[in-house]
């Protein structure tokens, strides 16, 4: 059984938990924010979402140290003190287009999100850089379905 935390404001909280309860239980989805980061601190991620700030960078950097993947939203300002001498597997997303991630096109409908460099999914098989096609629900943000659909290709 793995956890996957979620660093995300309240509206994305929802479409994100329903879409990854396609390939995980709604329990093992844990929303990590500035109010309950003391009380989740000793549970073992292996994925972590970061798509807003938090405050607390120490327990942050707790958390996120014994993750296998960090899922990074490569359009937010953060501190990468955070992260940096972690072993673990960094995956950057957004409209940078330096980002692992990026995305190449976005209608009202879709998505299409890009993968510019090999990466290795849960399982240690390689992805190749191609593209993949995310449907829009109303009234979500781009960036939630863009990390949802990561975790989709990393779960697969």
């Amino acid at each position: 059984m793995f956890f996957i935390g979620v660093i995300t404001n309240q509206k994305n909280e929802i479409y994100i938990k329903n879409n990854l309860s396609k390939i995980l239980p709604k329990e093992n989805i844990i929303f990590i924010t500035d109010k309950n980061i003391l009380n989740i601190k000793n549970i073992k991620f292996e994925t972590i979402i970061i798509d807003s700030r938090i405050s607390n960078k120490i327990e942050l950097r707790k958390i996120v140290s014994s993750a296998k993947y960090v899922m990074l939203n490569s359009d937010i300002e953060m501190d990468f003190e955070v992260i940096n001498d972690l072993n673990l597997t960094v995956i950057t997303y957004g409209f940078n287009n330096k980002s692992t991630f990026t995305v190449s096109s976005i209608t009202e409908n879709s998505i299409i999100i890009c993968l510019q460099r090999i990466i290795f999914n849960k399982n240690e098989l390689k992805i190749e850089p191609q593209e993949y096609e995310l449907k829009v629900h109303e009234n979500t943000e781009k960036y939630a379905v863009i990390a949802a659909g990561i975790v989709n290709v990393l779960y697969s």
